[in-house]
């Protein structure tokens, strides 16, 4: 009796799971391969090591671990970002343009920013997951619009880029980049056809992966350490903003 009662609670936490990211989108099977896949496709070489963070519970609360000293992410000069760099409190976006559930979660996103205008400073980390093989590239543009235009077009192109996820081909995203006032088309396609930006994504992977050690998927977000996990609701990170608020 008691193991099929710990086999039911085994499985129902699994379809919990299997609702909030991409790499638990893939079932038991790919959760197990996700990190081995990810790392032949992209190698990475953490420089650090941090404890690992247990998975979202069923509730769909916010993942607060103990503070990790040194495991917190870094903005990279590289990293787009949205709301002042004085702000107390910092989310950092783990995301990937052609993950379904990124996109879920993004009319949570639109609602923070606005809910949380000059108090909150939203920095972004491209996380292109390696089954999803337009990602890379969708990341790469985003870079692209990102330099030659500033953070503000970045995030205007970051919505259109999710608008048009289910079909991030080369010739969507030269079409888009040409709807993009503004922007040297000629050197948008140089770049993606060099892969200029492709060791910016890696670097930024590389980072993220360093914090985060247990199998990361996306969406995932740190609210000045507090990890949340998957397309939670927006309670959670209101829950986790208003906590690193008190006392700014």
């Amino acid at each position: 009796m008691q193991n099929n009662s710990l086999a039911l609670g085994l499985g129902i936490a699994a379809l919990a799971l299997v609702s909030l990211c991409c790499v638990t989108g893939l079932g038991a099977a790919g959760f197990m391969s996700y990190r081995r896949r990810a790392q032949d496709a992209y190698p990475i070489e953490p420089t650090a090591q941090a404890p690992m963070l247990a998975p979202p519970p069923p509730s769909g609360g916010p993942v607060i671990p103990p503070p990790l000293p040194g495991a917190l992410l870094s903005v990279l000069p590289t990293s787009p970002q949205r709301g002042p760099e004085s702000a107390p409190v910092t989310m950092h976006i783990i995301s990937d343009f052609q993950c379904p559930f990124c996109s879920r979660v993004l009319p949570t996103v639109h609602e923070l920013m606005q809910s949380y205008e000059g108090r909150v400073r939203f920095v972004w980390h491209d996380y292109p997951l390696p089954f999803h093989q337009n990602a890379m590239p969708a990341a790469e543009a985003g870079q692209e619009v990102r330099r030659q235009l500033g953070d503000d077009a970045f995030w205007r192109f970051h919505d259109v880029l999710f608008d048009n996820q289910h079909d991030l081909s080369r010739p969507t995203l030269d079409r888009l980049a040409s709807a993009t006032p503004g922007l040297d088309l000629a050197r948008f396609r140089a770049a993606l056809d060099s892969h200029e930006h492709e060791a910016t994504v890696r670097s930024d992977m590389a980072m993220v992966s360093a914090v985060h050690t247990s199998g990361l998927g996306t969406p995932s977000f740190s609210v000045n350490g507090t990890w949340i996990s998957g397309a939670q609701p927006s309670e959670a990170f209101h829950t986790a903003i208003d906590q690193a608020l008190v006392g700014h």
